[in-house]
């Protein structure tokens, strides 16, 4: 596989202004100078510290969550995700994601992917993923509105979620580390 036209040199950056549009949310604009001298501004929301997400496993069942996403105005199947704290290094963060959202933490904490993206184009958000598995219930406070439900699925039903073209799991990340861990598994 030929993948030189990743190095290409990058635009230059002109300009950078960043602005907090919500509590949440801060927007960069970036005034680029592309190698054919176009340029363009280009806006991106831009990251904290990264983030994990964790596909729990316990020797069965995969653990799925049911969450509401407001993107969409409804419940989602998913897996435990959420930032990465400053000064906390991603798989501290998966184990208190999994205590926090679920009320379980595990023993053994695999790394599925070391980076993983989401609409790079406009979104700076650094995603770890994880395989989650000896699992024991603990259960920390953290910062949900609702309690989260957990959707156990057989790795039989596992495979239904990733390829079957009508699935109830539409999240492209919960698919892919799915994916994933099924072959870490030995189940694909």
């Amino acid at each position: 596989m030929d993948l030189s036209a990743l190095e290409k040199p990058v635009p230059k950056i002109l300009e950078r202004r960043r602005n907090k549009v919500s509590r949440f949310f801060t927007v960069d604009e970036l005034d680029l100078e592309f190698s054919n001298n176009t340029r363009r501004t280009y806006e991106r929301l831009s990251g904290g510290n990264g983030a994990i997400l964790a596909v729990p496993f316990d020797g069965n069942d995969f653990y799925l969550t049911s969450e509401y996403a407001c993107g969409f105005e409804r419940y989602e199947l998913g897996f435990v995700k959420g930032k990465i704290d400053a000064g906390e290094d991603a798989a501290t963060a998966c184990n208190r994601e999994l205590e926090e959202e679920i009320g379980f933490g595990a023993k053994n904490i695999v790394l599925l992917r070391r980076e993983m993206t989401v609409a790079p184009g406009m979104l700076q958000l650094r995603m770890f993923t994880y395989l989650c598995t000896d699992l024991y219930p603990k259960i920390l406070v953290g910062d949900e509105p609702e309690p989260i439900a957990i959707v156990k699925v057989s790795p039989a039903e596992a495979k239904d979620l990733i390829f079957d073209v009508d699935s109830p799991l539409t999240e492209s990340r919960a698919i892919a580390c799915l994916t994933l861990a099924m072959r870490k598994l030995n189940y694909l």
